[in-house]
Order: structure tokens, then sequence, then C-alpha cells
């Protein structure tokens, strides 16, 4: 079986209905090739520099790790709406 890699950047996950669009487009490509597909998302548009806005105001003397948590957080959140809204098409997702 073959691995597609689907990758979205934050204006196609840009809210809730664009979470759902990209849902309905894997589903599609699911039923279409019946391949392994990764997804792959961004931070819902603008989060990321919010984030390292908020980061400035707070302190300029972060660590990197903690600066790489927080700047990481959008792309979590976003995957995890994903994942549900892929649940809830009953496709298997994580």
């Amino acid at each position: 079986m073959k691995t597609i890699v689907m990758k979205f950047g934050g204006t196609s996950v840009g809210n809730i209905e664009r979470i759902k669009n990209v849902a309905n487009l894997v589903e599609k490509r699911i039923k279409k090739d019946q391949s392994r597909i990764v997804v792959v998302v961004s931070a819902m548009a603008g989060v990321t520099n919010d984030l390292v806005k908020k980061s400035k105001e707070i302190s300029s003397n972060f660590s990197d790790q903690e600066y790489d948590v927080l700047v990481s957080s959008g792309e979590i959140v976003t995957s995890a709406l994903l994942a549900g809204a892929l649940i809830e098409k009953g496709i298997q997702s994580r």
C-alpha cells in the first residue's frame, strides 16, 4: 500500500468550516486511492503570529525549548480538530 502525504497550510485550515472541508478532501482521497494518508497541517491562519507576539509581550528570554512548545501549539490544536472531523466521518485518525 502506498502512502500519500497531504499538506494544508494555515489558510486552508483557517476556521472550522475549512477544517471540515479538509476532512472531506482527505475522505475523497482515501476512497479514490485506498492509500494510507498522512496529513500535515499548519496552525490556523494568524495563530502562530499571535503566539509569537504574545511571547514577546511576556519575555525576551524564553528558552528555546519553551518557545518551540509555544509556537508549535497552534499545529497541535489544528491537528486535533482535524482528527475530530475525520473521526466524525468514521475515518481512523490520530
